[in-house]
């Protein structure tokens, strides 16, 4: 599902473009947690959704043409955090389902988009931007979440 937003609902926070490479996720970490202030209600919650995007963005993203960056964004809505993530694309489908996995304390793999998906409540999606090719991936994140519901989502489901 694409959210139809109008630019001027939204409030740019920051923007940073990240080599591909091993490094990205933690810079990301790092830039959204400057972005926001240290006390904001919603920093975990968007430092660990920005790292698991741009994760993805590194492992699964194609051969971009010589687009070896990604870009990471971040926005304020009346109500919420819009997280965007834009890398060269890859071969793979619009990522419509993500697919069930038996816990398994020894995977390493194979998670990030259903904590995304969490973290965001179902408010997230991906498309390709014409002409180039490249994946935007975007989510929503509650922009006042209460400590109790930043408690839920981190909870341990053992």
């Amino acid at each position: 599902m694409i959210y139809d937003i109008s630019p001027s609902e939204l409030q740019a926070i920051g923007t940073i473009r990240l080599a591909r490479d091993g490094r990205a996720p933690s810079r990301a970490r790092q830039s959204v947690s400057v972005w926001l202030e240290p006390d904001h209600p919603a920093l975990e919650i968007a430092v660990l959704a920005a790292s698991e995007l741009v994760t993805n963005a590194v492992r699964y993203a194609g051969p971009g043409g010589g687009t070896e960056t990604i870009t990471l964004e971040l926005h304020q809505g009346r109500d919420y955090l819009r997280l965007v993530v834009t890398d060269p694309g890859s071969s793979c489908s619009t990522p419509s389902r993500i697919p069930l996995q038996a816990p398994s304390l020894d995977a390493e793999r194979g998670r990030g988009l259903a904590i995304v998906e969490a973290l965001s409540r179902n408010r997230w999606g991906s498309h390709r931007v014409p002409p180039d090719g490249l994946r935007l991936v975007w989510c929503h994140l509650d922009l006042n979440p209460t400590p109790a519901q930043v408690e839920e989502l981190f909870r341990s489901p053992m």
